[in-house]
């Protein structure tokens, strides 16, 4: 089984993709493979459904990247931090490259990083936007706050909260059980 984590981050090394390092370490241990397509390291270009922009070899190669890897996935998980409320416009527009074909009936989890106050309504909007995709989030999400992480001495960020670490094992065994269990498998 495949599953793609999308990190809607614009910052390199953020804490949405350290707590995506930390889920994927999981899943594999459950023999899942699972890639990290991190937006920041692999920027893609604006949707453009008219064609007066011209993207470049990077942003196009990324892109291809990004639908094939989507294409192959079982399951998604959708990270983003929370930016005035919601989530990231670059996962947006993302999540506008993509169709509902690589999202139907597949189990989506959702998860995402406030610095000031901790909110979820991220996860609330991009509730919305799994469904309308034909997705089936998990009722299980994940909504970190800055100080639930430490950092190592090269300053690499790492989930430290015990109570969210327990939380991510529940969240990867739903998706695992979800993926391994789908009554919806003749609808994709």
């Amino acid at each position: 089984m495949k599953g793609l984590i999308i990190v809607g981050s614009a910052k390199l090394g953020s804490h949405t993709t350290a707590l995506s390092q930390y889920l994927k370490g999981h899943f594999e241990e459950h023999d899942f493979e699972t890639e990290i397509f991190d937006l920041a390291e692999k920027p893609i270009h604006q949707l453009d459904v008219s064609g007066a922009s011209t993207p470049t070899e990077t942003y196009k190669n990324n892109l291809a990247e990004l639908q094939s890897k989507a294409r192959e996935a079982d399951f998604f998980v959708l990270g983003s931090p929370n930016y005035h409320g919601s989530y990231s416009g670059i996962l947006k527009n993302a999540l506008d490259h993509l169709t509902m074909d690589d999202f139907k009936m597949k189990p989506v989890g959702l998860i995402g990083n406030s610095g000031g106050i901790v909110s979820a309504e991220p996860l609330s909007h991009l509730r919305l936007i799994v469904r309308t995709l034909l997705g089936i989030a998990i009722p299980t999400q994940i909504a970190t706050h800055d100080s639930d992480y430490n950092k190592l001495e090269d300053g690499t960020l790492y989930l430290a909260n015990e109570e969210f670490q327990l939380r991510s094992k529940l969240f990867v065994d739903q998706i695992i059980s979800f993926v391994k269990n789908s009554p919806y498998e003749h609808l994709k």
